[in-house]
C-alpha cells in the first residue's frame, strides 16, 4: 500500500497544512508535508490557530527544517 498526503493547498513556493487544534504532534502527514516541499523546492507552511501548542518534538522538527508557523484565527 502507498501512503501519502493531500495538502490543503499547493502554491507556486509552499505547501500549506491547515490544522485547527489546541496542541500539535509531529505526525506522518507533517512528515510527508515536509518531504513533499523539499521535493519540489517549496516551504511548508503550518497555518494553526492562536491558541495551538507545538509538541517539543515538533517545535525541533520545524527549526530543523525550516517550516513555517503562522498563527490565524478563523
Amino acid at each position: 500500500m502507498n501512503r501519502g498526503i493531500l495538502p490543503d493547498a499547493v502554491t507556486d513556493d509552499a505547501v500549506v497544512l491547515f490544522k485547527a487544534c489546541t496542541h500539535l504532534r509531529l505526525t506522518y502527514e507533517i512528515r510527508l508535508a515536509t518531504y513533499m516541499a523539499k521535493q519540489t523546492r517549496r516551504r511548508l507552511l503550518l497555518l494553526l490557530l492562536p491558541e495551538c501548542s507545538l509538541d517539543p518534538t515538533l517545535q525541533d522538527f520545524v527549526g530543523a527544517h525550516g517550516i513555517q508557523v503562522q498563527r490565524r484565527t478563523p
